[in-house]
């Protein structure tokens, strides 16, 4: 009884210093991050990934920068609008966002959006944005 007690302990401590999918999912958008930052698809998925575990201020400032980028993608710019207000789920990439404009009704028939301008000839921020500043 002693010895499937020890094994039951073992396996469940080893079990809790493995990353969960979720941390693994977090790490592997942080790679690709720093390794494409100026991806707007790298950038959206951790932003959202961040905005899922209660850090949308980071995950606001880098849907901003991800809009700086590639100011044209509605996917993006609605991702922000959800962060903003508070909800937890990602617009569709950008391919699907294509296929369903489509299918969409049109302009006529929908008042237009009043998008928030973007200076064209603003500098590209910097690949990761603080929140807060750090005061030392």
């Amino acid at each position: 009884m002693k010895r499937v007690l020890m094994v039951l302990l073992l396996t469940l401590a080893a079990c809790h210093s493995l990353p969960s999918p979720a941390e693994a999912e977090l790490a592997a958008a942080r790679t690709q991050y720093w390794q494409h930052p100026y991806q707007p698809e790298s950038i959206n998925r951790l932003a959202m990934l961040l905005a899922e575990r209660g850090d949308k201020a980071t995950a606001a400032l880098l849907l901003e920068r991800a809009l700086l980028i590639s100011p044209g993608r509605d996917d993006i710019r609605a991702n922000l609008e959800r962060v903003r207000r508070g909800e937890r789920r990602a617009a569709a990439s950008a391919p699907a966002t294509i296929a369903a404009a489509a299918q969409a009704p049109t302009a006529a028939s929908v008042p237009a959006a009043q998008p928030k301008p973007i200076a064209s000839s603003a500098p590209l921020p910097s690949p990761w944005p603080l929140a807060d500043p750090v005061s030392w």
